[in-house]
């Protein structure tokens, strides 16, 4: 058997000559189809173009997109072209997206004008281009995907960009330019495929290096675990800046023949119907699609007899009653976006028990072991502690940050997850709760100190803490306690307002619990107690967040 790809153009191009016209990416109700080898014929012509466009190995190319097939074209031509794709949130606001070309300096921003036809994603574009000047940095050359006719001085035009790539030279082999990306200036991004954002435990998203050949080990993974091959139908609405989309959707079916099917935006009778129509097997993502599914009226899993496995993360409890509901094997897994979006992923074939009340065994070669956080000492099995990998799909490091990459990663290679877990037998691991102080909304991470520091920035705020409140349908909602800086000088309604202009929708806490005074740590002198937040939360604390 010929050796597998090990840079992420050369898997498409091996994917085209295996699989050929097949169908690879589906986009909501057929509104998009793309064939293996339709893909590497515009990747490699678009890569051609943003070569022309001054795209040097190990150059930063930031894609600004919902996802659909000029998202896999754009990602694989960045990889032909031996740059280093940014993938940027496209629920962020004009201010968190400045941040991320700031921090990841891009060449070229690939930009489409509107998100979903409504919110204007062109509107960053001033921010973003003041903040590079505020920073001393050299603006990206922006190339808009127009969806109006509005005019945009200044701008490139997608179209005509990935129009002209056909007629520009051919490239190097593009393992050869991804080895040169230390040419950048930054030697870390040699054999570097993406940098994706994470928020972890601090204020502002860190940028997660991942390597071509983590990626693409990693999906080749997680593709034998959920038996994905040709002909096999899977659903994901995972965005493709995200770990779930873009290495368990786009990479992990890319290599196994296996036909991806996605859509722009999620709507329970769009789902069920392609689930339905188009015969699909497998799911992967969050849990809220399959309980949106179940709620439709009239919903009848005999409508879906072919398929047969799904992976979320859920309790065991849920993962159950949806079993029952579909008639489907479901089954756990866990990762973070700093191991390339996978550590550990059970099979379908696993008992039932272990499939809905643990995450499946580590992959071969991928380490896990639970230590005591305060000490770092490894702790014995069906002991509660951190979870801790090392293995070759751990990141790289945080872009520009070798102090947080420090901190994530010691001094023996083992990243510190900041996840609590615990050994169960046979290899099994099963994730607990979280160390860190995130808040998960519906599949999105976010810092409370970010949206702290957003609510101190308002003058009627004398200080703010932000907690997460368990929440029916997005698993976890965050709460802020704002403490005002005198009487009448904040309500709820201008903070919520101030919020909205400054984070991501899912970042604004859904309610704000309005206090005289903070609880603090007798442990850690001035430190906010926020178990003690939590605590005043479950005893009913202001009002419950509804369902």
């Amino acid at each position: 058997m010929a050796p597998a790809a090990e840079n992420l153009f050369d898997a498409l191009a091996l994917a085209a000559e295996r699989f050929g016209e097949a169908e690879f990416l589906v986009v909501g109700r057929r509104k998009e189809v793309l064939g293996f080898r339709a893909l590497a014929t515009a990747a490699d012509a678009f890569g051609r173009a943003l070569a022309g466009l001054g795209v040097a190995p190990g150059e930063r190319v930031a894609l600004s997109m919902t996802n659909q097939a000029r998202w896999a074209v754009a990602a694989f031509a960045i990889a032909r072209a031996g740059g280093v794709l940014v993938g940027v949130n496209t629920r962020l606001t004009p201010r968190e997206v400045a941040h991320m070309i700031v921090l990841t300096r891009p060449k070229i921003w690939l930009l489409e004008e509107t998100f979903l036809g409504k919110a204007d994603a062109a509107a960053a574009i001033p921010t973003v281009l003041g903040a590079c000047a505020e920073n001393g940095i050299p603006p990206p050359r922006v190339v808009l995907r127009r969806t109006s006719d509005a005019r945009h001085g200044g701008l490139l035009d997608w179209d005509e960009i990935a129009a002209s790539g056909a007629r520009l030279p051919a490239l190097a082999p593009a393992a050869d330019l991804a080895a040169r990306a230390a040419e950048s200036g930054f030697p870390e991004l040699a054999g570097v495929a993406a940098i994706l954002s994470t928020s972890g435990t601090t204020a502002a998203p860190k940028g997660v290096m991942l390597t071509h050949t983590g990626l693409l080990r990693l999906s080749r993974a997680c593709a034998e675990r959920q038996e994905l091959r040709p002909g096999e139908r899977f659903y994901s609405v995972g965005p493709f800046f995200h770990c779930s989309g873009y290495m368990h959707g786009l990479l992990a079916n890319l290599q196994a023949g296996s036909t991806f099917f996605t859509t722009q935006k999620f709507g329970p009778e769009e789902a069920c119907a392609v689930i339905a129509g188009e015969g699909i097997t497998c799911y992967h993502g969050s849990i809220v699609p399959l309980q949106e599914i179940a709620r439709l009226p009239g919903f009848d899993r005999a409508r879906i007899p072919r398929f047969d496995r799904a992976w979320y993360s859920a309790p065991a409890v849920e993962m159950a009653r949806l079993e029952a509901l579909f008639g489907t094997r479901m089954c756990e897994v866990y990762g973070l976006t700093e191991t390339g979006g996978n550590i550990a992923i059970c099979r379908a074939s696993d008992a039932v028990a272990m499939r809905h009340d643990s995450d499946g065994r580590p992959h071969a070669g991928v380490e896990v072991r639970i230590v005591d956080p305060a000490t770092g000492r490894p702790l014995t099995d069906g002991t509660a502690g951190e979870i801790c990998a090392r293995g070759w799909n751990v990141m790289r490091g945080y872009f520009r940050d070798p102090a947080g990459t420090a901190r994530a990663i010691d001094a023996e290679g083992w990243l510190h997850t900041g996840d609590q877990g615990v050994r169960l037998a046979d290899g099994f691991i099963k994730f607990l709760s979280r160390l860190k102080d995130v808040i998960r909304v519906g599949g999105e991470n976010l810092s409370p100190l970010e949206v702290e520091e957003v609510l101190m920035a308002h003058p009627g705020v004398r200080e703010a803490a932000v907690v997460a409140e368990p929440h029916t349908r997005l698993g976890e909602v965050p709460v802020a306690f704002v403490v005002p800086a005198g009487p009448g000088a904040a309500s709820e309604a201008d903070l919520a307002a101030h919020c909205r202009g400054l984070l991501a929708n899912f970042k604004v806490p859904a309610r704000f619990i309005l206090v005289e005074d903070l609880p603090r740590s007798s442990a850690v002198a001035g430190r906010v107690a926020k178990v003690r937040l939590r605590e005043m939360l479950a005893a009913g604390a202001g009002e419950r967040a509804s369902a």
